[in-house]
């Protein structure tokens, strides 16, 4: 599965887009996502994110339930972290 979650055109900012953003790495498939996210089915187990964020998009490829709940709790820092770019979309 492939997620993306636009900050940069979400009409929400600070800690709502945060917990919007941990209640979509929660649950990719039962959130209501108000971030412009995009969810792509393609049939793999993993599920990689892409968060766009001040221009700049960013990955992170979730193995396991467990990585995502780690992340969730972690918030967007986690991603800066991975420093990982995404290719562009």
């Amino acid at each position: 599965m492939r997620l993306v979650i636009n900050h940069d055109t979400c009409r929400h900012s600070g800690e709502y887009a945060d917990r919007c953003l941990a209640a979509s790495l929660r649950n990719p498939y039962g959130h209501e996502r108000y971030c412009g996210a995009e969810i792509v089915e393609d049939g793999k187990t993993e599920v990689a994110v892409t968060l766009i964020m001040g221009g700049k998009a960013y990955q992170r490829v979730f193995r396991s339930e467990a990585e995502r709940m780690i992340a969730a709790d972690q918030g967007w820092p986690s991603f800066l972290d991975a420093d990982v770019p995404a290719a562009r979309m």
